[in-house]
């Protein structure tokens, strides 16, 4: 319970803007610590040290996916789209940002927030702190313009948020959660990924899941009483 209190309340002060809940996978708040300017080009870069069991990752893969939707490979997004279960959250991030290039915008908030719910989930099954930091800048590479719309058209927001969270409810997640550990600080000096045990990935999926139901209906009430005082 206490775990899920913290979640939902830095949940609530911060989802609609980075996503940034900043809790570790032991429900303790994050330290301040200086900015970590993660981009993908530095986690390529990255990937040429990694070493173990972070290099099994094979994150070159998911990069190499994440720059060809970039550049509008339409056989690789149609793809993506046909089984987007089975694709890591940095493929969905671009996909999202993509599709609102494109003007589809509650079709990208959808993809953004869905890719983000399991970003920060993901992050919670990491030991390594650092890596919920990782997941905050990934967040924000791609959700900067997508966050402005979704604060601006709270109605629309409202009703996607529900579907992110129906959907990925009853979807099977069939990608490694494991991706996430490269964004952290322990994937730079060790070869070993601390990751919690399988049997509790959808315990902290079904926690993540409560935490932004909650926050979210805290947060939106406000969105939408600033929305509203300004019409």
């Amino acid at each position: 319970m206490k775990r899920l209190q913290l979640l939902t309340a830095v949940l609530t002060a911060c989802i609609l803007f980075t996503g940034c809940v900043t809790v570790t996978s032991d429900g303790k708040p994050l330290k301040k610590e200086a900015p970590q300017n993660t981009t993908s080009k530095e986690i390529a870069q990255m990937l040429n040290d990694v070493k173990g069991e972070y290099r099994e990752l094979d994150s070159e893969k998911t990069n190499r996916l994440v720059q060809k939707i970039s550049d509008g490979d339409i056989d690789v997004i149609k793809s993506v789209m046909n089984d987007p279960n089975s694709y890591e959250p940095p493929v969905l991030f671009a996909y999202a940002n993509q599709v609102f290039q494109s003007g589809h915008y509650d079709t990208a908030m959808f993809w953004y927030y869905t890719a983000q719910l399991r970003a920060r989930s993901d992050a919670n099954k990491s030991k390594d702190n650092t890596v919920q930091n990782g997941v905050t800048n990934l967040s924000k590479i791609y959700g900067t313009s997508i966050g402005q719309y979704a604060i601006e058209h709270p109605d629309n927001l409202e009703e996607t948020m529900k579907k992110v969270l129906e959907w990925d409810e009853i979807s099977e997640r069939k990608y490694n959660p494991k991706w996430v550990a490269i964004l952290g600080n322990e994937a730079k000096i060790s070869d070993k990924i601390r990751f919690v045990t399988p049997d509790q990935y959808k315990i902290i999926d079904n926690e993540v899941r409560r935490g932004w139901r909650i926050g979210f209906e805290a947060a939106i009430k406000e969105i939408k009483a600033r929305h509203n005082s300004k019409e």
